[in-house]
């Protein structure tokens, strides 16, 4: 019951820490789409003045001793910033959350408990699969609706681009990017797991 638990709460783990990862990648992966998405053809705004409005977007996520949001060629709704605001605090749990949980992942790791739970591990890898099953059938749309709607208490998040234009700037597509990176880096914690998993099984039947 003990391992059980504990693998719990590597599996918290693994999503927070994701999370976090996905957020700081998110920032370059957003440079690198600006150009493939038609970022400044949907905006009407020029490629710098894109790069300086989602910069203060993200300082302004990021920090947590940062409680104003003013990106200076976007306009922005009271549902809009209270959006922003729920957002921000998802960051900073899902951060904080994988600094807390990174102790009992390393215990986990270090006794080796991964090898009571290879069956565990084997759905940790479906999981994302299942996911992906969904969207390829249902579309991106279903898994990003479910998504907004388990997180957030509101519809905040179903911007108004005549009154939160910065939504020109964040399409669905640059999301999608961003599922799609976060599950890549979920695989790759729990594929090494398995990989370990499966080797110290073999040697201690042969």
């Amino acid at each position: 019951m003990k391992v059980k638990l504990h693998f719990l709460l590597v599996f918290l783990w693994s999503i927070a820490a994701s999370a976090t990862v996905t957020i700081f990648a998110a920032i370059p992966l957003f440079y690198s789409l600006i150009k493939p998405l038609k970022l400044t053809e949907l905006s009407y705004l020029s490629q710098k003045t894109i790069i300086y409005n989602f910069n203060t977007l993200m300082a302004y996520l990021l920090n947590p001793f940062n409680r104003a949001l003013n990106m200076p060629d976007f306009k922005s709704s009271s549902e809009g910033l209270s959006h922003f605001a729920d957002v921000k605090n998802l960051f900073i749990f899902a951060m904080i959350a994988a600094i807390i949980l990174a102790i009992p992942t390393l215990l986990f790791i270090k006794k080796r408990q991964y090898i009571q739970v290879y069956q565990e591990l084997k759905l940790c890898l479906m999981l994302p699969l299942f996911v992906a099953v969904i969207s390829l059938f249902g579309g991106f749309d279903t898994i990003f609706i479910t998504f907004h709607k388990l997180l957030f208490r509101n519809a905040n998040w179903l911007f108004d681009p005549a009154t939160d234009p910065v939504i020109n700037i964040l399409p669905e597509s640059y999301f999608m990017a961003c599922f799609i990176l976060f599950g890549l880096i979920y695989l790759l914690f729990w594929s090494m797991l398995l990989v370990k998993a499966k080797r110290r099984i073999y040697h201690a039947k042969n």
